[in-house]
């Protein structure tokens, strides 16, 4: 669903913040000192602050969700569909530094009772990783990839990729494109 500006704007603070000092270190009364508010007035927008972080994880993992997993069942080779989806994580990640941070960190802090988002939220993640699972498993069951851990080849893989969000930096020497080729490229070759 669309956000107001007004959250927009909290969303990113809180985004940032949670990303720079982790959830734990960041505080409602920093948030609306970054924004300029009251701290009260945050909570017209949110009740809490795990009702921010649950934000901007899910809609983080939709993000994920939404350009990564139709590439496992697009109708190209296994090569190249794996080639892909690695291609976006990549580029999600460094389109979307401080959200990834939480998508992959952070998001451990959601709240266990709370209307059971923390199990959804796991349940988001096993759903994203058994895409990855599934392209590998066919590559193996095609001869194309050597019989491997596959679980153990997916967490590597993906913890690779997903280390970008510690050492990248927008000004560096390589572009988005160029990281995602270069992913591709090692992870295919």
């Amino acid at each position: 669903k669309a956000l107001s500006q007004r959250k927009k704007e909290l969303l990113e603070v809180a985004q940032r913040l949670f990303s720079q000092d982790g959830y734990d270190g960041a505080s409602m009364r920093q948030i609306a000192e970054e924004l300029g508010i009251k701290t009260a007035s945050l909570y017209s927008h949110y009740n809490s602050k795990d009702d921010m972080l649950w934000e901007i994880a899910i809609r983080c993992s939709h993000e994920f969700h939404a350009h990564v997993l139709p590439l496992e069942k697009l109708g190209a080779s296994v090569e190249e569909r794996l080639g892909q989806m690695v291609r976006k994580h990549a580029e999600i990640i460094i389109k979307n530094i401080d959200a990834s941070a939480i998508f992959f960190h952070e998001w451990k802090h959601l709240d266990d009772g709370k209307d059971g988002r923390k199990a959804a939220y796991e349940a988001q993640i096993q759903t994203y990783e058994q895409a990855f699972i599934n392209v590998i498993n066919e590559g193996i069951e095609k001869g194309i990839f050597r019989q491997v851990p596959v679980k153990f080849i997916n967490y590597t893989l993906l913890s690779s990729i997903n280390w970008i969000q510690n050492w990248y930096k927008p000004t560096g020497k390589m572009s988005v494109e160029d990281i995602a080729d270069e992913f591709e490229k090692f992870i295919l070759n």
